[in-house]
């Protein structure tokens, strides 16, 4: 194979040498169908209906992940070589951990969190619920699988497919190597943090990367869950910083806060979410209650998932964002009722009126708490189909109940002592967790008279004035 080059507005030239064995594996990954499908899902879903320059792909990403997964193999070594770290470089972990990077998303389903979203509530309204597969579980299948090319690939590299699944699927990593994938500072969040940013076109969260990657070092880290009795705990080799670089670290951690709620978490963004959620949700009732969704052929791909028991791993490849908006545009031109409605709102940006709790009646506690428990009694019947309820809650970590509560998501940094210190516990430190928790509580109306109830209902909180 000759020397690859992939032209990247991020990393410049990312390489593959036909000299390297490891990098002509990489690049026959790459080759992949399951990672080529990756070129037709956008890495921020909707985001390009706020942000018109966001439609960069899941492909673009992961390319760069593994340039950033080499970079901090390669860190591990400078740290193992400087003889920071006990033991010896352990080269086919390295490579493991380099090819779970590449192949981390190659399980994403259309428009990633609309769509996870839908089949969540779809699972729960099953009787007795059915436990929904996430995403990680569906790229674990993909490379296990036997008959693919991806495990061909592996195989022939001689790494175990299940070596690389098991990193992907792990929550708590079990070595230094499993940090590059899943850590505080790990190639996933290093290349999307400037990606997004870049694409969005959004002037909040630059970091200093080549000060921190200068300063990254290795450490033993109490991994241990969140509520662990601290009788066993648990101690990995992860990354953290030295104390030199905490204001960048702390700029690090302040870039992703700015994108949650700059882009990630931007009202229309979410609004529109709401819109292909209720599009999913739709066609899956229509289809599990035995009706015909007009515009579509019985054998669309769509339908073929949304069917019993079509959740699996081969109906699950066929979809891809392109394959949606095809659904979308046919049921526009040809469908019926709300899903037709909806279909049409999409296609034209026709996103619903946001009703914004905090910003509504902001620094007021009581006063929301009884807008939301009257907005809920008067639209009991509404909320889910014309209205749509959102919410969600913001740390400096991320978004709570996901990477928040999670040990090795925490970000450490070394005194000149050796001893570690996670970054919010410093005196002064300017991203002290109890002042950026922060609520995120909306309503969606898709029609304006609803929009115009509720509206009311603000107006008289504000005012003073009784609920009835």
């Amino acid at each position: 194979m000759k020397t690859q080059r992939i032209r990247d507005p991020i990393h410049d030239f990312i390489l593959f040498r036909g000299d390297e064995v490891e990098d002509k594996a990489a690049w026959d990954l790459v080759q992949a169908p399951d990672f080529q499908r990756m070129r037709r899902i956008k890495q921020l879903g909707v985001s390009e209906f706020v942000f018109p320059s966001a439609t960069h792909s899941r492909f673009a990403h992961s390319i760069g992940v593994f340039n950033n997964a080499r970079r901090l193999v390669r860190i591990i070594k400078r740290e193992i070589d400087l003889g920071r770290v006990p033991g010896e470089f352990n080269e086919h972990r390295a490579k493991v951990a380099k090819f779970a990077a590449l192949l981390h998303d190659i399980g994403h389903g259309p428009f990633s969190h609309a769509f996870e979203e839908a089949r969540k509530a779809l699972a729960a309204e099953q009787t007795p619920p059915k436990r929904m597969r996430k995403h990680e579980q569906f790229t674990a299948d993909m490379i296990r699988d036997k008959g693919g090319r991806i495990s061909a690939i592996l195989s022939a590299s001689k790494v175990d497919p299940d070596e690389v699944a098991e990193l992907i699927e792990a929550e708590v990593p079990t070595d230094i190597y499993h940090s590059v994938v899943s850590s505080s500072f790990d190639a996933d969040r290093l290349d999307y943090l400037m990606r997004d940013r870049y694409m969005t076109g959004t002037g909040a969260g630059a970091i200093d990367l080549g000060w921190l990657m200068d300063n990254v070092r290795v450490a033993e880290i109490d991994l241990s869950p969140p509520g662990a009795d601290g009788d066993d705990p648990i101690y990995e080799h992860s990354f953290c910083f030295s104390y030199k670089a905490r204001e960048a670290a702390e700029d690090f951690l302040l870039s992703r806060y700015r994108l949650y709620t700059n882009v990630y978490f931007h009202k229309t963004t979410r609004g529109i979410e709401q819109l292909i959620s209720a599009f999913f949700r739709l066609t899956a009732r229509q289809v599990r209650g035995g009706s015909k969704v007009q515009g579509l052929p019985e054998e669309h791909a769509l339908l073929k998932f949304f069917s019993s028991d079509g959740d699996n791993i081969e109906n699950y490849r066929l979809l891809d964002d392109t394959v949606v908006w095809g659904a979308v545009h046919s049921i526009a031109l040809s469908g019926e009722g709300d899903l037709k409605n909806l279909a049409i709102r999409l296609l034209n940006r026709d996103h619903p009126i946001c009703l914004d709790i905090q910003t509504a009646l902001p620094e007021d506690p009581e006063l929301q708490r009884r807008l939301k428990h009257h907005l809920d009694r008067v639209f009991v019947g509404k909320i889910g189909d014309n209205i749509f309820r959102d919410t969600a809650k913001l740390s400096i970590y991320g978004e709570i109940g996901a990477d928040d509560g999670r040990a090795q998501k925490r970000l450490m940094i070394q005194l000149a002592n050796g001893q570690l210190k996670e970054i919010t516990d410093f005196k002064h430190a300017t991203v002290a967790p109890g002042n950026l928790t922060r609520p995120f509580e909306r309503y969606y109306f898709l029609e304006d008279a609803d929009y115009k109830l509720a509206a009311e209902a603000v107006e008289s909180l504000r005012a003073g004035r009784r609920l009835t």
